[in-house]
């Protein structure tokens, strides 16, 4: 008598950005995938931590206290639904090179059983970031290394609007588009934004992991205990700040005390794009350079951080705007509706996606080669908030207390440190940024450094951002500047932009005597923003010899290749007469 066979199948969803239930295609398929076969079914949500880089973009670079918070917060939220459909977020902690291969192996051992066939099914979502497509190829290597028969990976790209593949299909050269003018061609020719899918409203069983994983492995990936002093913790339950080396109480004060609370998570993300919905005349509106970069509270939808980790998803996004268009034929267009927003997220993603040594000015084709000066102690000055600017200054300060700042905000932050002022490399203060902001996105980051330094994508390095002029259009009293930093506030309007020309005697009644108080200026802007922009033609120029002495090689050698490919018919010929 022959024994039956039956079929397990376990399915594994590595969660990293995607954390909703809502348009989410990829959990969907592994839903549906873990349903699909006949026998004992098993979804695995799972989300790895790595606790010397908690999650880092480019490899080995950590994040700051307030985006971690984020993350943790928008884990916990996940978790809370899918325990409402009886699953359960699975948070690990170790290298995912490491941890993911353990989990399925564990995985595909425990559930062995005599006749039985174990299917493996691994889910995941794309990321167009170069530092996680490596990182990812390392960690799917080594899942492929342990020669599971039964194992089927399957990936989607969809936290964009469209595949990253799909639009270089119609690039030339497999190269993004130099220009927002001409991508926005392309986005054109893409046909409709696909519309959502159904949330996830059911999940196979989770697996028992305490029973499948052998002890040491249990004490050594879970951050939280089953005896833990915490209650109600659980083991593999989401960690807290602590846990990951961040000292929770600092943040718990930031925000208690700050108007930017950024609370991470699906249902705080739906909230928000719902209270978008109701200013349908603002969005029709909306213009992105007329925002406020010095506004008391977020002037814009404030989901940038959501959308970037898939709490939101950009297609339901895209859509709710669609739909409140069609109430206002006379809506503002891309590139600076908030249609245009989502545009530019896509513009910069396939930037990113196509181009070689895209964080870096060496090596990166699109990147002019500027001789940067180096100087921690100028970068130390800028990233602390203590140039002498208090514009630049403010801006400093709201981005180290809350993890965002507005993006014309980050457009000046940037101009300074780099072309304007101190002429320090786009580099350094990328890494900064990808640190600091709640919402760092490593190809948007990375290209708008490139804009802002005048290093790639924008060349008009004579138009500069004041630290003093710009601040004023806006905000003429200086509300943003004694809100961020409080120790200025006693200043008169006509000096809050410019303390140094304050009179002694006014600087000690308001308490800020320059140089005691608060620090000189930095640099002199009016006379080194016009010699930076005397370096910037000298290295424009020298990119232009370099260009020019580069086509002349390539034509040399083509016309050598064509004489020596000449010359041997010729041989030929004389040969074979």
């Amino acid at each position: 008598m022959t024994a039956t066979t039956t079929t397990k199948s376990v399915t594994v969803y590595w969660f990293r950005n995607a954390l909703r239930l809502h348009d989410n295609p990829s959990l969907l398929h592994a839903v549906q995938e873990s349903s699909s076969h006949s026998g004992t079914q098993t979804l695995c949500p799972l989300y790895i931590v790595d606790p010397k880089f908690p999650f880092a973009q480019t490899h080995k670079r950590s994040v700051g206290p307030i985006r971690a918070n984020f993350v943790l917060e928008s884990l916990r939220d996940l978790d809370n639904s899918l325990n409402g459909l009886g699953s359960k977020l699975f948070v690990m902690r170790g290298d995912p090179r490491e941890v993911l291969p353990t989990v399925i192996s564990s995985l595909r051992r425990c559930n062995e059983s005599g006749n039985d066939d174990v299917h493996i099914n691994l889910v995941y979502e794309k990321e167009c970031a170069e530092p996680i497509r490596a990182m990812d190829s390392e960690v799917l290597g080594a899942v492929r290394k342990l020669k599971i028969p039964e194992l089927t990976i399957k990936s989607f790209d969809t936290h964009s609007l469209f595949e990253m593949e799909h639009y270089l299909a119609k690039c030339k050269n497999g190269m993004a588009p130099s220009t927002m003018t001409v991508f926005r061609k392309l986005f054109s020719s893409m046909g409709d934004v696909p519309t959502e899918v159904e949330t996830v409203s059911a999940c196979a069983k989770a697996p028992d992991l305490s029973s499948t994983l052998p002890a040491n492995l249990l004490s050594s990936l879970s951050f939280t205990k089953e005896s833990s002093s915490i209650a109600g913790t659980s083991l593999f339950d989401v960690p807290r700040l602590e846990d990951l080396g961040y000292d929770e109480k600092s943040c718990e004060m930031i925000r208690k005390e700050s108007d930017c609370k950024f609370i991470g998570g699906e249902k705080e993300a739906i909230k928000l794009l719902d209270q978008m919905k109701q200013r349908k005349r603002w969005v029709a509106d909306f213009e992105k350079p007329k925002t406020k970069p010095n506004a008391l509270v977020p002037d814009t939808t404030g989901l940038s951080a959501y959308v970037k980790h898939g709490c939101l998803s950009a297609r339901v996004f895209y859509h709710a705007l669609s739909d409140i268009y069609e109430l206002y034929p006379k809506h503002t267009q891309p590139p600076v509706s908030l249609h245009g927003q989502l545009l530019w997220r896509e513009f910069n993603y396939l930037t990113g996606y196509s181009t070689p040594n895209f964080d870096k000015m060496v090596g990166n084709p699109i990147a002019r080669q500027i001789p940067w000066d180096d100087d921690p102690e100028v970068l130390a000055a800028w990233r602390d908030a203590r140039t002498g600017y208090p514009f630049i200054d403010a801006i400093m300060t709201q981005l180290k207390e809350t993890g965002w700042i507005h993006h014309l905000a980050r457009h000046a932050a940037a101009c300074f440190l780099t072309r304007g002022d101190l002429w320090q490399s786009w580099e350094r203060g990328a890494e900064v940024f990808e640190e600091r902001l709640i919402d760092a996105d490593w190809s948007i980051n990375n290209f708008n450094w490139q804009w802002l330094s005048c290093t790639a994508h924008f060349y008009q390095y004579f138009r500069c951002y004041s630290p003093v002029a710009f601040g004023k259009k806006t905000d003429p009293n200086g509300d943003y500047i004694r809100k961020w930093l409080p120790h200025l506030r006693k200043l008169p309007a006509k000096y809050i932009y410019e303390p140094w020309k304050a009179p002694l005697s006014v600087q000690e009644a308001c308490g800020v005597v320059i140089g005691t108080d608060y620090p000189a200026p930095i640099v002199d802007h009016q006379s080194v923003s016009k010699g930076n922009m005397g370096r910037m033609k000298e290295a424009y120029d020298a990119h232009k010899m370099s260009q020019a002495g580069n086509a002349a090689s390539e034509t040399s050698r083509q016309r050598t290749v064509v004489s020596g490919s000449g010359n041997t018919t010729s041989k030929r010929r004389k040969r074979n007469l």
